[in-house]
């Protein structure tokens, strides 16, 4: 640089005649060529202090001397952009909007500007801005690799916001750059997915996952390929092959997302489903889940006892019947047996079809003796079938039981009845004399006052 300066002097002191115009250019030239070749403005010696300092990770001095570059060259988007990263990195991410906007601003194409504030409002879920700068970044790249990778993220985060049409456009112009790029294949399988074509979605993820592209990919960075074949398979009934894909994708965040598609193709999970849909009065709704559970276990018994109750709430009796009966039949527990048989026989009791309930009644209570609920319904059953006998033997022995007040009265009401038909009148009277009672009293006296004037 000595010599440089020495000769450009020496030529100027040699060409002592030369005008003073061109003397004053040679100085200027002097100059400039200084600058040049030391490669560097006048905060450049600051931001080289800063970018020593930024590769210690020191990057809180960092930033103090990206400032001080800046402060000497207030439009130096570089120096905007080195101080921004390392505000990014210290995680000041206002500090780093700021910067990164003013990098832009200076370079209006720069990005990597644009792809961090991307970053950046990603990570704050403010999805809105986060798409906005992943599109100039999409915009501005030159690189074709990189454009694609934006477009990419851009997709993801439309699809978050379900602004599908918005999304279809990108993925259509990233696969215009790279037709054969397994993870363009992977969004456009999503759409697909959330459309509801699920076979188009089978293929997509199927023509990804069979990319030489993938070949030496880690079974891990597979998993979201193979957990979105799973599900697709899923949603067409084949819960075969979506176990089998699924298999391949249990990795990482995938395991718990496995575990909850593996519980809801659980027979039982859409028979929880369907019983909340009951009790909330869906009856339609509540078969739709019924079917779902049937179409993975057509032996599952309780999915035909809701199909029962449903049909008995609807007022068809006899394919309630039906339901219960084809239960019954699948049914191993006999616990759960005499259950439905006791749902069976009390349709039968409502149509007054007392040897039918008393038929279906009868099994129930030998396995469950103590249950003075289904007792009693085996003697309204039998009084109804005209076995007065077994009526008045079941009811005698239900109030030795010690019952409450009003179901003495009920129970010795139904006694009063059951030994009126036997001209048993002495009993009859002393029943509805303890019948008295409650909602039973009004009839037990018009009983009393029947029995006096027939004697």
């Amino acid at each position: 640089m000595t010599f440089y300066l020495s000769w450009v002097s020496l030529f100027i002191y040699r060409h002592a005649n030369m005008s003073h115009y061109l003397r004053l250019f040679l100085f200027v030239l002097m100059l400039c060529s200084m600058g040049l070749l030391h490669g560097q403005g006048p905060g450049k010696k600051a931001y080289l202090v800063g970018e020593d300092l930024r590769k210690e990770n020191k990057c809180e001095d960092a930033i103090k001397q990206y400032a001080n570059a800046i402060k000497q060259e207030p439009t130096n988007y570089k120096y905007f952009f080195q101080k921004g990263k390392c505000e990014y990195k210290i995680r000041d991410y206002t500090a780093a909007k700021i910067s990164f906007k003013r990098t832009i601003e200076f370079k209006s194409d720069y990005t990597a500007a644009y792809s961090l504030l991307a970053k950046i409002y990603r990570m704050e879920k403010d999805y809105d801005n986060a798409i906005f700068y992943y599109k100039e970044a999409a915009t501005f790249e030159s690189s074709s690799t990189r454009k694609v990778q934006y477009k990419l993220l851009l997709v993801n985060l439309l699809l978050k916001e379900r602004r599908i049409a918005e999304a279809q456009k990108h993925i259509k112009e990233a696969q215009e750059i790279d037709a054969t790029n397994p993870n363009i294949l992977f969004y456009i399988a999503e759409i697909n997915g959330i459309e509801g074509f699920w076979e188009r979605a089978r293929e997509n993820y199927e023509s990804a996952l069979a990319s030489q592209r993938l070949a030496a990919t880690p079974p891990a960075e597979k998993a979201k390929y193979y957990y979105g074949l799973g599900v697709a398979y899923s949603q067409l009934g084949d819960h075969t092959n979506a176990k089998k894909a699924w298999d391949k994708a249990n990795f990482g965040p995938y395991k718990a997302l496995i575990a909850k598609e593996l519980e809801k193709n659980n027979h039982v999970h859409y028979y929880k489903v369907a019983v909340s849909y009951y009790l909330q009065g869906e009856y339609d709704i509540s078969e739709s889940y019924l079917t779902k559970a049937l179409d993975l276990d057509s032996g599952f018994a309780s999915a035909y006892v809701l199909k029962g109750k449903i049909s008995a709430k609807q007022g068809n009796h006899t394919k309630a019947i039906e339901y219960y009966q084809q239960a019954i039949s699948m049914e191993d527990d006999p616990a759960k047996t005499a259950q439905i048989r006791v749902l069976e026989a009390g349709i039968h009791l409502d149509n007054q079809q007392g040897q039918r309930a008393l038929a279906a009644i009868r099994p129930a209570v030998a396995l469950a003796p103590a249950n003075t609920e289904w007792q009693f319904m085996k003697a309204r059953a039998a009084y109804l079938a005209g076995e007065y006998r077994e009526a008045i033997i079941t009811v005698e022995k239900l109030l030795t039981t010690n019952p409450d007040a009003k179901t003495k009265a009920k129970y010795n009401f139904l006694l009063g009845m059951a030994a009126k038909h036997t001209l048993d009148e002495e009993k009859a009277a002393d029943a509805f004399k303890h019948a008295l009672y409650g909602p039973y009293k009004a009839a037990a006296r018009v009983e009393l006052e029947k029995l006096k004037s027939d004697g």
